[in-house]
């Protein structure tokens, strides 16, 4: 294994195919996870397990804003977002900027990424609640859409654009994050005519007498802020929508809490919800029924495969959530196909409780905690495991971190590689830090990485945390470890210190180049808000 560091001065859905055509997108990274399958697999054959130990900086851009989605790239440039809701063009050579659009939003909030479509970059705009699109070449605005949802709330648009022929299928975002007034907003998705912006339909994810009367003054939720695979031939689009909410109180939302914690698959032309699979309020995953109170929302994308066989062919969509679950599915009825955990469990039949849970494993930051990618024989999956102990209380809740069954005070983590056909764990690395970066496969490589410890039990002093139990400030400094592992057989290949926390939607690659976001609010200190390039040493 092959160790760098950077100099001091630097300081969920997937849609597979088994066949090789159906990832045959190019050197270009056109979308978050590369392609409409959502396989985040790249062809380019430039970086491989022969000159792994070749790779070295090339250039470093400062965004001023945490990064948690994957650059794309576009010939020699490249285009980003950060948590300002800036988007960025930058020169894939140098690393300068190009231009930069700024929507003035007056507070930063996740970001999950833009898409590119034939000149056009289109983004959403997070709190402003709209859409815009842009001239790829000169940053110049085309169009911006009406708010997706009033503006206000808990509302914020998060979701990358989706591309379908004329159609941009977006999420919405924060149902269980009440930022203003005294609800959670219900989740919806939305399309709109990519040429105007003109909404074409909308649909509300969050259904049933849990949202309804006087419980929709109280409950919501069931939001899908990642996106997800789309079907090309049929024109459908699978999404996972997020918890209900209040997050950690059940007490107010009664009967099946549609669609919360489920995948989804909707016709893209009518706004038609074709079929609803649950993850987590079903006796189908780990034979537990139980509502929701951990948070352990379906979340961070799909994934569209399609399995050949001497006999059959056959389209599974895969989901997963924050509990580790992960589930195959048939793309036409959303019947599972396979299902298995890969997070740590325990005590994961104790509900949230007015004095607190105890320990629960995982916590609201667990489990499969970021997008997956696949190849033609295995599902990658990047897995974080922490403790949390759960508390309720009328309408909401919160949750602390299990201190004393963390020895380095963040908790740990593997890589994982699944076969695509049956769901069997291929192999495992351990990691001794949790992962919250999305893997990436291409050319026999994957790539993913960790995030160092908050704090430990020999610091002597317990970090502060919010109600989610993310913490705000810490005794040490975090920063990521950028890994390689062999996609075969699951050894360490190459590592690499960014400096800081990688951002949570993970690298892209293409034109011989990997660019690593960095930043993540969402689970610890250290923002920051790079994008730094690697490439091979020139000879």
């Amino acid at each position: 294994m092959v160790k760098q560091k950077l100099p001091l001065i630097l300081a969920s859905l997937i849609l597979i195919t088994i066949t090789c055509s159906a990832i045959a997108v190019g050197q270009n990274w056109n979308m978050i996870n590369y392609d409409d399958s959502m396989s985040r697999h790249s062809n380019q054959t430039q970086i491989g397990k022969d000159n792994i130990n070749q790779l070295e900086v090339k250039w470093i851009l400062n965004t001023g804003s945490v990064i948690e989605n994957s650059p794309l790239i576009v010939g020699k440039t490249g285009y980003v977002q950060n948590n300002k809701y800036q988007v960025i063009a930058l020169d894939m050579d140098t690393g300068l900027n190009k231009w930069k659009y700024d929507v003035n939003v007056t507070s930063p909030q996740p970001a999950h990424g833009v898409a590119y479509d034939n000149g056009v970059i289109y983004a959403p705009t997070g709190p402003n609640g709209t859409v815009i699109a842009l001239n790829a070449e000169n940053g110049k605005k085309i169009w911006e859409s009406s708010a997706l949802q009033p503006v206000g709330g808990s509302f914020v648009l998060t979701s990358p654009p989706l591309v379908w022929k004329d159609y941009l299928i977006l999420g919405s975002a924060f149902g269980d994050v009440v930022l203003e007034g005294p609800a959670p907003n219900k989740g919806t998705v939305t399309a709109l005519n990519k040429n105007t912006g003109k909404i074409v339909w909308q649909t509300y994810t969050a259904v049933g007498d849990w949202v309804e009367g006087e419980n929709a003054s109280v409950n919501g939720g069931a939001t899908v802020w990642t996106g997800g695979a789309i079907d090309t031939d049929k024109g459908v689009v699978y999404l996972p929508c997020g918890n209900p909410a209040p997050d950690f109180d059940a007490s107010s939302r009664p009967g099946e809490n549609q669609y919360a914690n489920n995948v989804i698959a909707i016709n893209i032309k009518t706004g038609k919800i074709l079929w609803a699979t649950p993850l987590i309020e079903t006796g189908t995953v780990l034979n537990v029924t139980i509502p929701d109170t951990h948070d352990w929302d379906t979340c961070w994308g799909t994934n569209l495969v399609t399995i050949n066989s001497s006999k059959s062919s056959e389209k599974i969509v895969i989901g997963h959530n924050k509990r580790g679950d992960i589930m195959a599915m048939n793309s036409t009825t959303g019947k599972p196909v396979w299902w298995t955990n890969v997070a740590y469990l325990y005590r994961t039949d104790v509900p949230a409780m007015p004095n607190g849970s105890g320990p629960v494993w995982p916590s609201v930051s667990g489990g499969v905690m970021s997008y997956s990618a696949f190849d033609e024989n295995n599902l990658y999956v990047a897995v974080s495991n922490q403790g949390s102990n759960f508390f309720s209380r009328p309408g909401e809740g919160h949750v602390e971190p299990a201190f004393d069954s963390m020895t380095n005070g963040i908790g740990n983590g593997s890589v994982a590689a699944l076969d695509l056909k049956t769901g069997e764990v291929r192999w495992e690395h351990k990691t001794e830090f949790p992962t919250w970066v999305s893997p990436l496969v291409t050319n026999g490589i994957i790539f993913s990485g960790t995030t160092t410890a908050v704090g430990n039990k020999e610091t002597g002093v317990m970090y502060p945390f919010n109600d989610y139990g993310v913490p705000f400030e810490t005794p040490l400094i975090t920063s990521g470890i950028l890994r390689a592992y062999d996609a075969e057989t699951g050894e360490e290949l190459w590592e690499f210190n960014v400096g800081a926390p990688i951002g949570i939607g993970g690298p892209s690659i293409g034109n011989g180049m990997l660019l690593v976001p960095t930043g993540n609010t969402g689970e610890v200190a250290n923002p920051r808000g790079y994008i730094v390039a690697f490439g091979l040493l020139e000879k």
